[in-house]
């Protein structure tokens, strides 16, 4: 995801969207008004409009609720010392979250008060650890939307994980339906969608391959096949619910923490010596959250540290045939 604000929100609800215009570190108002413009994850205009001024530097905007699992882009236009600045955020449509901020604020007594923890820091914590724990997991709890954009094969068979993905370890898994899927002969050149009978010709594999069975191949090249497609579960595990909400209040905690952040262990004041448990690039360092994470992670080790993701598994083809292992194209 690029940089900017993220806002993560539910399928059909709106939205009051919020920018702040910095110059340094001043919140500094616009001369004269602020467009917004929000545009899909193909560049389709969703919606336009003027926002709405608050305290210094701070613009608002209402999105009507969104029928669609969609990632957007948010342009903020406005003029400051005469040059016109536009600043993007970005807002994921999704199809629930792990929790309701009520059921967190009630998780425990202390987070009762709404003056020490906001709403906007629940839900900026929420977003967290709903992040943390899908890479963890290497999967979603909840149904969300990806735009993929591939290398085409010359085969059958397309791996729906992109660079993007890829780059950060992660895997297609729990795909629920494609939405679309367009071809381009190379990159640069017109892009074709794949009719309604030949995207309902396409399955989804165990280890995240996207297969033709209509007879069609996805055209060999670089960047010039695009999928959408929705994934993730319909709801996250109780139990999974239950430690992603111990760990929401971990992460709100880490401020007040009297113990160093370099710390490995500690001594009380009692004269006991505790050891922590550390966190990890595929850990949290609690092992309650980390022994439930890894329950329901894709990755071998999740939970320990490690995180490496588990090996597909599949028949060698010895057919000679395009796609086959010993097929030698001339």
């Amino acid at each position: 995801m690029p940089t900017g604000t993220l806002t993560r929100v539910a399928r059909t609800a709106p939205e009051a969207l919020t920018h702040t215009f910095v110059i340094g570190e001043t919140p500094t108002d616009a001369a004269g008004s602020v467009t917004v413009t929000i545009t899909d994850a193909n560049g389709i205009l969703v919606a336009s409009g003027t926002a709405v001024h608050g305290v210094t530097g701070t613009y608002t905007y209402v999105m009507a609720g969104q029928p669609l699992l969609a990632s957007y882009s948010v342009a903020w236009t406005g003029t400051f010392s005469g040059s016109v600045v536009t600043e993007v955020d970005y807002v994921e449509i999704v199809g629930g979250f792990f929790f309701n901020l009520a059921d967190a604020r009630g998780s425990d007594t202390s987070l009762a008060d709404d003056t020490k923890w906001s709403t906007t820091a629940l839900k900026s914590s929420r977003q967290e650890v709903e992040d943390e724990c899908e890479m963890i997991c290497d999967r979603a709890f909840v149904p969300r939307y990806h735009r993929a954009v591939l290398d085409g094969s010359g085969s059958p068979d397309l791996l729906l994980t992109d660079f993007e993905w890829a780059a950060s370890g992660r895997s297609a898994a729990d795909v629920r339906t494609i939405r679309s899927a367009t071809v381009a002969p190379q990159v640069g050149q017109t892009f074709v969608a794949l009719t309604a009978g030949q995207l309902a010709s396409t399955t989804v594999t165990a280890d995240g391959m996207l297969r033709r069975v209509d007879g069609g191949i996805w055209t060999e090249g670089v960047q010039n096949v695009i999928v959408e497609f929705e994934y993730g579960w319909n709801s996250p595990p109780s139990t999974l619910v239950r430690m992603s909400m111990v760990r929401l209040r971990d992460r709100l905690a880490i401020p007040l923490s009297g113990i160093s952040d370099r710390a490995s262990s500690f001594t009380s004041v009692d004269g006991g010596t505790y050891r922590l448990d550390m966190p990890g690039a595929f850990k949290t360092g609690l092992p309650a959250v980390d022994a439930e994470y890894s329950r329901w992670s894709r990755r071998s080790g999740a939970g320990t540290g490690t995180g490496r993701a588990q090996p597909a598994s599949r028949t060698l083809s010895y057919d000679v045939q395009t796609n086959s292992l010993f097929h030698q194209r001339l």
